[in-house]
């Protein structure tokens, strides 16, 4: 998942480059409440957040999650609540002072991402944001969809193509998505709306 990670990492560079991006900069973005420069620094804080994952002291005994466990234990998501206002503010803390000095830090920690993942197993257990302990795999896994699926709001709030992904990248994403789906869904409602779309009449997102 190391290498997943990082060919995500870096297939989304070019978005927090891209001269669009500083032409919207203080827009309204196509999530609702944020603004398209605090959606590039959430995006961005992905991979930021990785060496503090890894610098975090694993308390022990503490129970391991996977990431589906992860993602569908948290219900439905409300864009007013407290949770969502914090998301929002550190995400304009992350956009720091413009978009070329975002986009600075962002190649700069995506570096430092792979100089610290370097060698290690993808069974180390990390804590994630204080809270939550997951194997090394599953806490990338969990960055990997929140790359892929943030990259392609920030696209859509500037007006560019969503970066294309490699395939690995992709059934990482899409399987992960599926099964969050049918752990907060039900397997039903998932099944037909991948294969019987004149059945598919109730919600089967992850989100």
């Amino acid at each position: 998942m190391i290498a997943q990670f990082l060919t995500a990492a870096r297939a989304v560079a070019p978005l927090l480059h891209s001269p669009e991006l500083a032409e919207a900069w203080a827009k309204p973005s196509a999530l609702a409440e944020f603004r398209v420069s605090g959606l590039a620094g959430h995006l961005a804080g992905q991979v930021g957040n990785i060496p503090r994952f890894l610098d975090a002291p694993v308390p022990s005994g503490a129970p391991v999650m996977e990431a589906v466990g992860y993602y569908s234990q948290h219900g439905e998501v409300d864009v007013h609540s407290e949770k969502s206002a914090r998301i929002r503010i550190l995400g304009e803390q992350q956009a720091g002072l413009s978009p070329a000095d975002l986009a600075s830090r962002y190649d700069a920690a995506v570096q430092a991402a792979a100089d610290r993942l370097d060698g290690l197993s993808e069974d180390l257990l990390v804590l994630m944001f204080g809270q939550r302990v997951l194997p090394l795999d599953q806490c990338l896994l969990t960055r990997i969809l929140e790359l892929v699926v943030h990259a392609d709001d920030l696209a859509v709030s500037i007006g560019v193509p969503t970066p294309a992904f490699p395939s690995d990248v992709v059934d990482a994403t899409t399987v992960t998505l599926a099964r969050i789906a049918v752990a907060r869904r039900g397997a039903l409602p998932v099944l037909r709306a991948l294969s019987r779309r004149e059945r598919a009449d109730a919600v089967a997102s992850a989100f």
